[in-house]
């Protein structure tokens, strides 16, 4: 996303996309087994016993979550995100060009502080970092640097989104996303799709490690088949950030 993201000063879109990161964001998470099922006993003289429900797991072992287990689902990461200062992690990003038939790739570092600072920094050859906080998105490379303020009605949208998805309540996503969710052995999920079908930002999906803390992945789907695909590593939290590194 990158050689690319270099207009985002110009779009409010790409502040979704830098940060998809998500980050998301300390209670263990476990699927829940369920007992297997006996098989029914029938009366030889009686009608067969109707069938009850299965219970058994998802094929691939996740549990889909909607409704108030999906309510649920989002307060559990909430909380667990009040105890988060900082977060730090590397990433590798691929931003796939449909159109080209090309993927650019990129890796870099992520530096958050609760409760709405994002430094987004890309390694070279992009060498350019993105810094989100109050004063709206910046960007700064070797031979130029520039502020979008935050005043902006597209703007502030998008720095609400961006907050939640970072460290904050991502039930308040609900305003512009149709969301959904998922809880495995060892992650959580939480997906949304876009409610304006002309978004530029169509969906996005943010995969936390069982703390619900720590970004595992995320993908990003921008316009019709365009995607960025977002992949953490070696996460921390609440590790010391020099603060003149956060702002622009």
């Amino acid at each position: 996303m990158t050689r690319i993201m270099t207009q985002c000063p110009t779009q409010g879109r790409c502040l979704l996309a830098a940060a998809l990161l998500a980050l998301g964001p300390l209670a263990a998470v476990a699927l829940t087994a369920t007992p297997s099922r006996a098989d029914p006993i029938i009366d030889a003289g009686a009608p067969p016993a109707t069938p009850a429900p299965s219970t058994a797991p998802p094929p691939d072992g996740r549990e889909k979550l909607e409704g108030a287990k999906l309510d649920a689902l989002l307060g559990e990461i909430a909380k667990a995100r009040k105890n988060v200062r900082t977060l730090r992690a590397s990433f590798t990003q691929e931003r796939k060009l449909t159109l080209l038939a090309t993927t650019v790739k990129s890796t870099g570092e992520l530096a958050y502080v609760a409760p709405e600072r994002l430094r987004w920094e890309l390694a070279p050859p992009d060498d350019i970092v993105y810094l989100i906080g109050p004063e709206g998105l910046s960007y700064r490379t070797r031979s130029s640097h520039a502020t979008v303020p935050s005043s902006g009605a597209n703007i502030a949208k998008a720095l609400t989104d961006l907050r939640a998805l970072l460290g904050g309540d991502l039930s308040l996503l609900k305003d512009r996303y149709v969301l959904s969710g998922s809880r495995g052995p060892s992650d959580v999920e939480v997906a949304g799709t876009a409610k304006d079908k002309t978004a530029s930002v169509r969906g996005f999906t943010l995969t936390l490690d069982k703390t619900m803390v720590i970004p595992v992945k995320a993908k990003l789907i921008e316009g019709k088949s365009d995607a960025i695909e977002i992949t953490f590593s070696n996460g921390r939290v609440n590790v010391p950030i020099d603060p003149a590194i956060m702002k622009p």
